[in-house]
């Protein structure tokens, strides 16, 4: 390792604990520029034949005609083909960057940038049409609003009051509180679910129509929406409600649990067979609720020996639980029973509720997101997805681009809070620096980027003890070659985020592997981070879109039971708009060690170029980064 990356690993002054999370990697500093340019895949510079594969909200080929456009900013270059059977070809396409826009009547038209290269094969894209009845959820959410301390404790003793069944009560201090912050969703939502317990369902569902105007991909409020949609027989509407729940934020097990529900009220038995199983498989030691309804779609589909089965795992892993005793007595009642499919009308499988919703009050006070593994995004079918050429062309998308530059520059914001176990955020400590990366090659063809602030590494301006460093380069170190060996990847398929078609990837950090990509020190002892979770690369130009990750596991000897990192990347013009670079937006961080809870954010803007021989100033990038807590 650098000298320079020792001197990241020294404790600073008193402080109790520095926490410096590192880029690993070892860069060998004697390689040069060229020889890296050597090592990178140059495309070939014929024409290539772009395919575009137009597709609805849900993934499945447009039934509607597109026109499809290619076109270039700086080059005289306007390509367009008309879509036959969801797909566009357009011919004799120089590789290189370009702009590609799709319009169909009905949909919202779809403008992104493409990046073209020659592989031997032809060069296919996907783009995902909107409807034009669907809001824009582009922007960052009204939802991640930070709430005043003042306003949480009103919030929390209105959970409270929930939690002891007190509705009528909690009810007005979630009123007061909606009427105190009118913009805020989530306090329309927490209104709304105690006009539900109140059995005012035309009250809650106006709160909850009043919380989607605010924020229309609001997760909670169209689980509650589709829920009562069920209630109401409405299953087919329910379906399209949550289907837009999985399509805007991926779908953890209630989300699931409601699909599951709805399709076997419209008698599409094998989809609620598999939505049920999703649940349970997401919940884990809350899946009794998913395990019952599973084993309810079996019975009526005359699978009653499976459901049998599932009775019998409900008793064993619950046992003690409501949940037990009824598959025990549903197990007895049974026995014996054939194989044998009922004689099905819609709707005669008896509704399962949802567990409510605010039945533990805590459960509402989140501070961080999910854990990576508790949820799942819709993927396009039929689409193949292979693993180790989506990493080979995003590593080398990514590389090209980099390679040429020794260093960019840009202000970075770093917010810091404390969050207590009540979920209420402290006061914001907040630092501005002079951010720098610099750019090295090491390892073969790998680049390894180190960073430092107002030049040079004293943390004693930064905001907090709790020192982060190199987050912003988490995707780069994912992509590099020489830190690949040290981790299983698996393209889960192709999804749509923020608009964008994007290839989601899984990875985990090997049990054995001796690569890591971040680093914990407290005091003089360096932990190594096990990590998981998921990249996203655009289909388009194989650019990095996002990374998310968890810890594989807590690190017990360190007491660091949760660290939750979410990078966003994206464009960066310069040069007038007209030249573009794929750069890091921003980081968000919450962890939990030794029983404390931060959050950390990292902004970055007024970007600065250098290349070996020249320099260009950078303008911010062309739209804020959509809501941290969730992908669109």
């Amino acid at each position: 390792m650098p000298a320079s990356n020792h001197s990241l690993l020294r404790r600073l002054g008193s402080a109790s604990a520095l926490l410096a999370t590192l880029l690993l990697g070892c860069p060998l500093r004697g390689q040069t520029q060229t020889e890296l340019t050597n090592t990178i895949m140059q495309a070939h510079q014929d024409t290539v034949l772009v395919k575009v594969r137009v597709l609805d909200e849900g993934g499945l080929p447009l039934d509607n005609p597109a026109q499809v456009r290619i076109f270039s900013i700086v080059r005289p270059v306007n390509l367009t083909a008309s879509t036959q059977q969801a797909i566009a070809s357009i011919t004799d396409v120089q590789p290189g960057d370009y702009e590609i826009e799709v319009s169909s009547p009905g949909f919202k038209k779809s403008k992104q940038h493409l990046h073209v290269v020659n592989l031997g094969d032809d060069f296919s894209v996907f783009v995902y049409m909107h409807s034009e009845s669907e809001p824009d959820s582009g922007g960052p959410s009204k939802s991640s609003v930070p709430v005043k301390p003042k306003l949480q404790a009103e919030i929390n003793k209105g959970l409270e009051l929930y939690q002891k069944k007190r509705y009528e009560k909690a009810y007005a201090e979630f009123a007061k509180a909606s009427n105190s912050a009118p913009e805020n969703p989530n306090l329309w939502y927490l209104q709304g679910t105690a006009e539900l317990s109140l059995q005012r369902k035309d009250a809650a569902r106006k709160d909850f129509e009043q919380a989607l105007s605010l924020d229309p991909t609001h997760e909670k409020t169209l689980l509650a929406i589709a829920q009562l949609q069920l209630d109401a027989g409405e299953s087919s509407q329910a379906i399209k409600t949550l289907e837009k729940v999985y399509r805007n934020d991926g779908a953890g097990w209630r989300t699931h649990y409601l699909l599951a529900s709805a399709m076997a009220q419209d008698n599409r038995f094998p989809e609620a067979e598999d939505h049920a199983i999703r649940a349970a498989n997401l919940a884990g030691r809350d899946g009794a609720p998913a395990l019952m309804l599973l084993a309810d779609i079996q019975y009526h589909e005359g699978k009653k020996s499976d459901a049998r089965r599932i009775w019998a795992r409900v008793s064993t892993q619950f046992p003690g639980s409501a949940a037990a005793a009824e598959a025990k007595a549903r197990s007895v009642k049974t026995a014996g029973e054939p194989d044998q499919a009922a004689d099905l009308i819609a709707g005669s499988l008896p509704l399962r509720p949802l567990p409510e919703p605010a039945a533990t009050a805590r459960e509402e006070v989140v501070w961080a997101p999910p854990d990576v593994d508790s949820r799942e995004y819709q993927t396009a079918t039929a689409v193949a997805c292979k693993t180790d050429e989506v990493l080979d062309r995003a590593q080398n998308r990514l590389n090209s681009q980099l390679r040429n530059f020794e260093k960019f520059t840009a202000t970075e914001h770093v917010v810091h809070q404390e969050i207590d176990r009540d979920g209420v955020a402290s006061a914001p400590k907040e630092k501005e620096f002079s951010y720098i990366v610099f750019v090295f090659p090491y390892g073969g063809n790998s680049l390894y980027l180190e960073e430092s602030r107002d030049g040079g590494i004293d943390y004693s301006a930064f905001p907090t003890p709790v020192v982060t460093t190199g987050l912003n380069s988490l995707g780069v170190s994912v992509l590099q070659p020489a830190n690949r060996k040290g981790f299983i990847y698996k393209c889960e398929g192709l999804t749509s985020l923020r608009g964008q078609a994007a290839w989601q990837i899984r990875f985990e950090e090997k049990k054995d592997s001796t690569v890591t990509i971040r680093r914990w020190q407290r005091n003089k002892t360096v932990y190594n981070l096990p990590l998981k979770g998921r990249i996203w690369v655009s289909s388009a130009t194989y650019d990095m879109l996002q990374i998310e990750t968890d810890l594989r596991e807590p690190v017990r000897e360190l007491g660091l039971t949760r660290d939750h990192l979410q990078v966003k990347y994206g464009p960066v013009s310069f040069q007038d708009g007209k030249q573009w670079l794929w750069l890091p937006w921003g980081a968000e961080m919450y962890m939990e060690y030794g029983h404390r809870r931060y959050h950390h954010q990292h902004f970055l803007t007024n970007y600065m170029l250098f290349g070996v021989d020249t320099n260009e100033k950078v303008h911010n990038p062309k739209a804020p980064p959509p809501d941290p807590e969730a992908p669109s």
